[in-house]
């Protein structure tokens, strides 16, 4: 008989813990080969993956990575899949799914270790329920991480035994840690950088505070929001502007343009993410073809630039690059 477990942040599999969010490798070490089902466009694929001698289905989908990222529970594009369901009565518990798994789920499921409480917790036709966890080291109660929700449309008993009697969906729905951030910007008590072109510093923002994590702090639109109290729409593709004055305003110590030896730009960087975090990189409001010798001779150990753009915009820049030795390609070129 199998055994499944809901912890804060994951499942446990007989045993064997798998944690939100899950990628299809880490399930398959587990469970073996999958029948992987995908529908819906390349905007909005859904993958599902059925375990039919289990009973149990996994599913996950790309779009889902901007809600992760938002509560800062993104591990890479690869960790997408956030819901688990399990076949208990042989019903299809999604109507408009086709694909559900073949045989039925039998065996035992737990909260916390711990059989769901059909009178204190649940709700009859369709429960939703968090189990209450206290964080260690706190006195304050939270809840877990991961929902479970029973299935089921009749006053009937949960389970027999320590067998499960009703279907079940678990979905992984982080909380977002509390921002600890102070972002009010000071002046450094020494020489900063000096910029004639904004998306220039831009790049080397990225380069300096995402790639190598030495410009402090690591800046969050979303923290950013919640410290300055604020409501902007960040469901957006447009520039937010306090995002945009933040980053005009930010002094970058002139002592951190060593370590700047290559920015490679592309429009997934987490910079442009913080600015425009539903930007597609189809427009060319971060693009810039000429720079000036006063800003470019700060950064003696730069030897490539790669830049958003075509042939014609790299040639530009080499006019002023060349003559310091850094060379300049557009991201064109290797797409």
């Amino acid at each position: 008989m199998n055994c499944i477990d809901v912890l804060d942040n994951a499942v446990s599999i007989n045993g064997r813990v798998l944690e939100f969010p899950m990628s299809y490798e880490e399930i398959k070490e587990l469970l073996g080969e999958a029948r992987i089902v995908t529908d819906g466009d390349d905007e909005a694929v859904h993958i599902t993956y059925y375990y039919d001698e289990l009973g149990l289905e996994f599913e996950g989908s790309p779009s889902y990575l901007s809600n992760l990222k938002r509560k800062k529970a993104y591990k890479d594009n690869d960790h997408n899949i956030v819901g688990l369901t399990l076949y208990v009565t042989g019903d299809n518990v999604y109507d408009f799914k086709n694909g559900k798994s073949e045989n039925n789920y039998v065996g035992n499921l737990t909260v916390l270790g711990k059989q769901i409480d059909k009178e204190e917790t649940w709700k009859s036709i369709l429960g939703y329920g968090y189990q209450p966890l206290l964080d260690p080291g706190s006195k304050e109660e939270r809840n877990i991480q991961v929902s479970t929700t029973i299935y089921t449309e009749d006053q009937g008993a949960f389970y027999d035994g320590e067998r499960l009697l009703k279907d079940v969906i678990i979905t992984f729905e982080p909380e977002r840690p509390k921002c600890e951030v102070d972002y009010d910007i000071k002046s450094p008590n020494e020489k900063c950088l000096v910029f004639d072109t904004f998306n220039f510093k831009l790049a080397v923002i990225n380069e300096l505070m995402y790639n190598q994590e030495v410009l402090k702090p690591y800046f969050d639109i979303y923290d950013y929001m919640a410290y300055k109290k604020a409501h902007w729409d960040l469901e957006t593709d447009k520039n937010i502007r306090a995002a945009v004055k933040y980053f005009k305003e930010l002094p970058i110590p002139s002592r951190l343009a060593d370590h700047v030896t290559e920015i490679n730009m592309d429009g997934s960087d987490e910079i442009y993410m913080n600015i425009a975090p539903e930007w597609d990189g189809r427009d060319e409001r971060f693009d810039f073809n000429s720079l000036s010798e006063a800003e470019l001779k700060q950064f003696k150990n730069l030897k490539k630039i790669l830049i958003f753009g075509n042939e014609k915009d790299a040639a530009k820049l080499r006019k002023i690059c060349d003559p310091l030795g850094i060379i300049v390609e557009p991201l064109s070129a290797i797409e």
